[in-house]
Order: C-alpha cells, then sequence, then structure tokens
C-alpha cells in the first residue's frame, strides 16, 4: 500500500509544487532555500489509523490526518488586501487566491486516486513561518483502500 506521504508527494511533483515532509520545527527551516515564485506543499507530521475487515483479521484501509501548508514566498510589507494600496497588488491577490485554486486541483487529483476524501479544509495564512509565506494551511482526512499501490 502507498502512504499518504507519497501520494501527496506525486500529486505535487505533477502540479510542480516543491514537496517537504517533516516535522513543523524542521519546516521552517527551509527559508534560506526559498525562491519567490515557487510553490510550496509542506505536510507536518500525519497521523495514521488502520481499518480492519468485519472479522479483524486483515486491514482493509488507512485512514490518515493531518495538516500541510500550501504556500509561496511573501513580501512581508504589503498590504492584505486594500488596507493601503489596490487589492491586484495584495497579499490575497498573489499569494493566497491563486492557492485556493491550486488546493482545490489537489483535491480533484486525490479523489482520482481511490482515496475516500472526508475532509478538505483551508485557512488563509500569511507571513507564515520564519521564511515570511503566504497561502494556506490546510487540513485533511483521507482514507485509502489497502490494496492502493498507484
Amino acid at each position: 500500500m502507498k502512504d499518504i506521504v507519497r501520494i501527496l508527494n506525486n500529486l505535487a511533483n505533477t502540479h510542480q509544487i516543491e514537496y517537504h515532509y517533516g516535522k513543523k520545527a524542521a519546516l521552517n527551516l527551509l527559508d534560506s532555500t526559498l525562491e519567490t515564485d515557487k510553490i510550496y506543499l509542506l505536510h507536518e507530521f500525519t497521523n495514521r489509523k488502520s481499518s480492519y475487515n468485519t472479522s479483524g483479521t486483515k486491514i482493509e484501509a488507512v485512514d490518515y490526518e493531518g495538516k500541510f501548508f500550501l504556500v509561496k514566498h511573501a513580501d512581508f510589507n504589503q498590504p492584505y488586501f486594500a488596507e493601503t494600496g489596490m487589492p491586484e497588488t495584495s497579499k490575497y491577490t498573489t499569494g493566497i487566491e491563486p492557492l485556493i485554486i491550486i488546493f482545490s486541483e489537489l483535491g480533484n487529483s486525490l479523489a482520482c486516486v481511490q482515496a475516500e476524501v472526508s475532509q478538505w479544509e483551508n485557512i488563509d495564512v500569511t507571513d507564515a513561518l520564519d521564511a515570511n509565506m503566504d497561502g494556506l494551511l490546510c487540513t485533511y482526512k483521507v482514507r485509502i483502500p489497502a490494496n492502493y499501490e498507484q
């Protein structure tokens, strides 16, 4: 069975997103390597729970629950929306709004790989982590069948 780490890594690669997996403290150390226009999927450690068949003799699926940042490097001095300028140059318009579209595309791609998605949510973030990143903090609950190998 393929694990959610490999599945999200493959989805990120398909969408030309740089993928990193680890604890939040380690993901926070990426600031020296970040490129301005690159999109990053920073996946924090995930929870795994095996689901057994009715007789309790075989794992049928694994339930994954976790979160990740879907972000881009940002300008700390940029306005959030239209506080001091035009919305077209804001953190929302340049950093968050395009990632909402990519988040939906990732969710649709995940649904196409035999996964049961019961939670696929996000919340806007600005100036996140030491690297000063704007984008989305995403949470998920996904069930992957034990026979999934793609």
